[in-house]
């Protein structure tokens, strides 16, 4: 038998972690379809001119997700935070890399396809109703002739209301993944409180970042030169700017944006299963 990775010592563990938790996770569930039948009652009622508009579906679906997901991901490896139910934890006979599988799986992958698909099971009848709303009582907007139109249902692959690089490259689906990677790395590291540190830890990485990009990059370029997109820059001293761009080879730019949206959530992973396997009680 592999002591590393083992699939049916794996799968052990998996089942071994619903049996224990299943009551847990499925109030878990009535209590997020709730709040999001909740939040929409709420807004239909007291906004009637097109409250189930894209932009309100697309701001409760990542407000929800980001805020739910990363204090679950903070709450995956808690038992650690105990010395009784750490000890209990890390005697289970199963590898280092299987627990952190295990968390993943339950953590990251069936996370978003439950959540997604809790959202959309209370989203798509709501939208319903918001429709049925407006050919009953306000075909148009308050004060005017312009007809609302039929509200579409959120899509997350296809939304128009989107910044563009949520629209281009989905940079909020994947920051989503790798903020929450990043708390479920607080959770190995942190015994307490491992939410408001890893808080407080992004927070002060985001600080030194803007502080390196000001201080270290922007007031040490030419003068009329900024930075365009941290990988670009541009002289903005005269009207000819867009002919006057300075970019790093296409070959590391690729190879940049590549590490931005896939990458640092495997890496954060990494950096988990390397202190899990340090972690003493």
């Amino acid at each position: 038998m592999n002591q590393t990775f083992d699939f049916s010592r794996w799968w052990m563990l998996v089942t071994m972690h619903w049996v224990e938790n299943r009551k847990r996770y499925l109030l878990a569930m009535l209590a997020m379809g709730g709040l999001m039948a909740g939040w929409y009652s709420f807004i239909l009622v007291v906004y009637k001119d097109g409250a189930m508009n894209p932009f309100v579906q697309y701001a409760t679906y990542y407000c929800g997700l980001y805020f739910v997901g990363c204090l679950y991901a903070s709450t995956i490896f808690a038992e650690l935070g105990g010395k009784a139910q750490g000890i209990r934890y890390l005697s289970i006979p199963a590898s280092h890399l299987e627990k952190l599988l295990c968390g993943i799986l339950y953590g990251v992958v069936l996370f978003f396809i439950v959540y997604t698909l809790i959202y959309y099971i209370v989203d798509i009848p709501l939208v319903n109703v918001g429709n049925q709303g407006i050919l009953k009582e306000h075909q148009v907007w308050a004060g005017t002739t312009i007809p609302i139109g039929k509200i579409e249902v959120f899509s997350l692959w296809n939304n128009e209301w989107a910044p563009i690089l949520d629209k281009q490259y989905h940079m909020l689906l994947l920051g989503y993944f790798t903020i929450q990677s990043a708390f479920l790395l607080g959770s190995v590291y942190f015994t307490r409180y491992s939410f408001i540190k890893t808080i407080v830890g992004i927070l002060l990485f985001w600080l030194a970042f803007v502080i390196f990009a000001v201080k270290g990059i922007e007031e040490h370029l030419p003068q009329g030169w900024r930075t365009y997109n941290f990988i670009q820059w541009n002289n903005t001293a005269n009207n000819a700017a867009q002919l006057q761009l300075v970019r790093l080879p296409l070959w590391m730019e690729s190879s940049l944006f590549f590490l931005i949206q896939y990458s640092i959530p495997f890496i954060f992973w990494f950096i988990a299963y390397i202190r899990l396997k340090e972690k003493e009680v």
